[in-house]
């Protein structure tokens, strides 16, 4: 290696190395806030306060809900359902809904006629015919024309906020 190109590197690796820098007020606010929040899934208010522009009290009020059985509504096949989101003025126009699909149970085959983006908050599920599992905390982003089924893992329920800016087309 010559000398230019090593100096270089070494340079990198000296900064990668150096003191941190220091999270901004705001992102260490929202991450000490969503460590503190009460509820199965205060840890998730801010992302899906993000996801559905909504505001934070608002979102809490609306995760707090999914705990209840009372709150859901049936969906295209047993084992589906639903709470639909009026979502906040920057997702105007966007389906905004909280999914629920059972251990085991196939939520139907769909094309998205927009980007979709969920966000998991409990349980998991994988998209049929693939292998890759998507649990608790992660988040997915499906191009528009893009389709796929959704099966329920093993467990508890798998609950996401699903945004697509757009409409779904079901088989």
């Amino acid at each position: 290696m010559s000398e230019p190109p090593l100096a270089a590197l070494r340079a990198l690796v000296s900064a990668a190395a150096s003191e941190p820098a220091e999270a901004t007020v705001s992102l260490r606010d929202r991450l000490l806030a969503s460590r503190t929040r009460k509820g199965r899934y205060g840890l998730f208010v801010d992302r899906v306060a993000r996801l559905f522009d909504l505001p934070v009290p608002e979102t809490e009020a609306l995760l707090a809900r999914i705990e209840s059985d009372e709150a859901w509504g049936p969906f295209l096949v047993p084992g589906t359902a639903i709470i639909p989101v009026v979502a906040g003025p920057r997702r105007a126009g966007a389906i905004a809904t909280m999914v629920r699909v059972a251990p085991g149970v196939t939520f139907p085959e769909h094309t998205h006629r927009g980007v979709e983006t969920m966000v998991v908050v409990d349980g998991g599920f994988v998209e049929a015919g693939s292998p890759v599992e998507t649990w608790r905390g992660e988040e997915i982003t499906r191009d528009d024309g893009t389709s796929h089924a959704l099966v329920g893992l093993p467990g508890v329920p798998c609950v996401a906020a699903v945004l697509i800016t757009g409409h779904a087309d079901f088989a």
